[in-house]
């Protein structure tokens, strides 16, 4: 029931306030530089990837932290761009502790599947001595660290949202996250369900759109002939350019809307105190 009064509060408050969608589509042309090099040199786009990617590591708590007064304010109402840059300032410090520490846990946590699925394949294909014993051990090295993983997002994923709405320390937010969630498992479940759907959603299209953009070397096109997919590829500057821009204007509005949506499932179940 809060889910789906959540998802009519968001699009009630999205129409009030689009400014939301001119927002994060700031955010989504950081892809543009990037996919339009790829479209002519797959070395370079890589690059200009990487090096957009440290930007956003740095922009990212005080793009969060504004994003969510913006949409506390459209639930309520109408929302403006000034509040977007004082809760961006007023709270960055705080977002970005805990988002360099959820960085950090993601990075270990991401090395250790990497490890265990590399182990676990050479047990398993005979690339070493074969080992059931290894097998087992290094599958449930794997699985633990995907769980581990799966389990530091879901419980502290509305840190952010304690820190901002309820003017907490980085600490208190991801204490008040997990308490948050730890009470209502069965509704931050379901949001998680349609969060995820759209940004699967969004990771396809965005692939799809990378795929598309990468020149394709001389003389695959008579190998891969068979593959629709290779053939359409690629699609040149002006369609790397389009395309991309389809990306941004897409995502733009799917992140405002999950904007208003996760501040207002919050809202509904947080503790009192």
């Amino acid at each position: 029931m809060v889910v789906l009064q959540a998802i009519q509060t968001a699009l009630s408050s999205l129409r009030r306030n689009p400014i939301l969608v001119g927002i994060v589509a700031v955010i989504g042309l950081f892809q543009l530089p990037s996919l339009v090099a790829q479209s002519t040199n797959p070395l370079v786009g890589g690059l200009i990837s990487l090096g957009a990617s440290g930007i956003l590591l740095v922009v990212t708590p005080f793009f969060v932290g504004g994003l969510i007064a913006m949409a506390t304010e459209a639930i309520d109402g109408r929302t403006r761009f000034g509040t977007f840059v004082a809760a961006g300032k007023r709270n960055y410090v705080s977002i970005l502790l805990v988002y360099l520490g959820v960085f950090a846990v993601n990075l270990v946590l991401g090395f250790v599947i990497v490890f265990a699925s590399i182990a676990t394949a050479a047990f398993g294909f005979g690339w070493t001595e074969p080992s059931t014993v290894g097998i087992v051990i290094f599958a449930a090295l794997g699985l633990f660290g995907i769980l581990a993983y799966l389990g530091v997002f879901f419980f502290i994923q509305f840190y952010a949202h304690a820190i901002v709405l309820d003017g907490m320390t980085a600490i208190e937010g991801v204490k008040k996250s997990i308490s948050t969630v730890r009470q209502n498992l069965l509704t931050v479940f379901g949001y998680n369900l349609i969060t995820g759907a759209g940004g699967i959603g969004l990771g396809v299209l965005a692939s799809v759109v990378s795929l598309l953009a990468t020149p394709m070397p001389a003389g695959q096109a008579e190998t891969t002939a068979a593959t629709v997919l290779t053939e359409f590829a690629s699609v040149g500057l002006a369609g790397s350019i389009a395309l991309t821009l389809v990306v941004v204007v897409v995502s733009a509005f799917v992140g405002g809307f999950f904007a208003i949506f996760s501040t207002a499932v919050y809202r509904s179940i947080r503790p009192a105190f």
